[in-house]
Order: C-alpha cells, then sequence, then structure tokens
C-alpha cells in the first residue's frame, strides 16, 4: 500500500511463537521490507511455531545482513502457511536470526516478490555427512 510504512518489531529468535510475541511487545517498531516469500503447508508452519530456534535448510534462504544501520529498516524474508493470514518476516543481522509476527499479511503489498513452496526439513549435518 501507499501512502504509509508499515512496521514490526524485530526481535532475535527465541523457542516459540508465542514466547517470542510475549517477549516483542517491549520492541521497537523496525521499517521492513520484503525480499521474497516462503510457503509453507499448514503442518509445517504449526511445526516451525513451536520450534522457531530450531536451525532449519530454509534459512540458507533468508538475507544475510539484513539490517541497513543508515536507515534503520530490516529486509527479511516472509514465511507464511499456504492458508491463513498470519506470517513471520525473518532475517539475519550481526550472525543472529530477527524475526517479527505479523498476525495479518493482508496489508502486505507482494504482487511482485517472487514466492516459493518449501518444507519444513533441518538441514544435513556436516558431521552426518561425513560419517556416511
Amino acid at each position: 500500500m501507499s501512502g504509509f510504512e508499515l512496521r514490526a518489531k524485530f526481535y532475535p529468535l527465541v523457542p516459540t511463537l508465542a514466547q517470542f510475541i510475549e517477549e516483542a511487545q517491549e520492541g521497537v517498531d523496525y521499517p521492513f521490507a520484503v525480499q521474497q516469500v516462503l510457503v509453507l503447508n499448514r503442518r509445517d508452519y504449526a511445526r516451525l511455531c513451536r520450534d522457531l530456534n530450531k536451525e532449519y535448510d530454509f534459512e540458507r534462504q533468508l538475507p544475510e545482513e539484513g539490517y541497513d544501520p543508515v536507515y534503520g529498516s530490516f529486509t527479511c524474508a516472509l514465511v507464511r502457511p499456504a492458508s491463513g493470514r498470519d506470517g513471520l518476516l525473518l532475517t539475519r543481522y550481526a550472525g543472529q536470526i530477527f524475526a517479527a509476527h505479523l498476525p495479518d499479511c493482508a496489508l502486505l503489498d507482494l504482487g511482485k516478490v517472487p514466492c516459493q513452496h518449501i518444507s519444513l526439513i533441518p538441514p544435513k549435518r556436516q558431521d552426518r555427512e561425513a560419517a556416511r
């Protein structure tokens, strides 16, 4: 939408979405831009919300330095379920993943943003690969 700047409360990842929402309430609203949309099926999205800070393969797709200190804004990926209104904005900064919860993604203009359907799989560990 034009005419206003969308903002969200970004906060470092914690174990669950419920805990994240509670802790991020005290945070500051930052402007953001969505670089890509990553769509999960509903079951995988629910699992992600229960285990937010677990490493997943899709995290390789998150912007590397997703915070611009000059403008004070985040560049992020939107992770959302295939059906539903909510979503998570995720990015990396200073070696850490930051997130913001959006209860309603309908306000976002995502017409030209690339969209990809993904699976929620943990990354293959190098130590497992070496054992094979």
